[in-house]
């Protein structure tokens, strides 16, 4: 079996505060404009790798490596590769993390149920509201409404409730002046982890080179007392909110 993987990286996570193994699967439903990963947007031949490769590199770090986390892209976009590879680790005691945008409910419920996963990282990217979820993630095709999106990542979000007690949840938010900056938007935001019981981590859009869209690169990321204010504003309404700010 193949899959779409363009990068294996040894990184430093909190999850597991120790080096863990990052595979970056390569597709992705979503094409947030301020996204900073473009490469990992499209499936390309050139990505390809077989599974037995992709399983040796794992078992060559594995004296070093806690843990593997299956990235994107969207992981979730190739369930048997993704299956696959988790039960490998399970089987070489190695723990798994996933970072997902949550819009494959299915594929994350089966990871939950054999209890393939340890972690579940899943990016919040807008409120439910339709016309700034669809300008945030220009996600909606000819086949998937935007309302379709939002209720799978519902769901995700219900199965993650479900499952807080048996691994480690974080909710992820990126904070983009022009696209989603306004408290009350993100009070919406604040309003769906709550709801989950999650860690929440508000991030700080960085405008480096290379975005899906070129003129994001000319917005300056939010100040830091900017984001303070927020989280003092989310913290005040919802008081058991776990909030941090990277």
């Amino acid at each position: 079996m193949q899959a779409y993987i363009a990068a294996i990286e040894p990184v430093n996570v909190e999850w597991t505060k120790n080096i863990c193994l990052k595979i970056f699967f390569a597709g992705c439903n979503f094409k947030c404009p301020f996204c900073n990963t473009p490469h990992l947007l499209e499936t390309k031949e050139e990505v390809l790798k077989d599974l037995k490769d992709v399983k040796k590199e794992i078992e060559l770090n594995g004296n070093f490596t806690e843990a593997v986390i299956f990235t994107g892209g969207e992981p979730c976009l190739q369930r048997p590769q993704l299956v696959e590879l988790a039960k490998f680790c399970r089987e070489k005691k190695i723990k798994v993390g996933i970072e997902t945008n949550g819009s494959k409910p299915e594929v994350l419920r089966g990871l939950l149920k054999e209890a393939l996963v340890d972690f579940v990282a899943i990016d919040i990217k807008a409120p439910f509201d339709e016309a700034l979820f669809e300008k945030i993630t220009t996600s909606k095709t000819f086949f998937i409404s935007t309302n379709q999106i939002i209720q799978d990542i519902k769901e995700s979000l219900e199965i993650l409730h479900e499952y807080k007690d048996k691994v480690d949840i974080e909710a992820r938010t990126i904070i983009v002046p022009s696209l989603l900056f306004r408290k009350e938007d993100v009070m919406k935001v604040a309003e769906i982890v709550n709801d989950i019981d999650a860690r929440w981590v508000i991030q700080r859009f960085n405008n480096m080179p290379e975005l899906v869209k070129k003129n994001f690169e000319h917005i300056h990321p939010p100040s830091t007392t900017f984001l303070e204010d927020l989280k003092e504003a989310c913290g005040k309404k919802y008081p058991n909110l776990r909030i941090e700010i990277k």
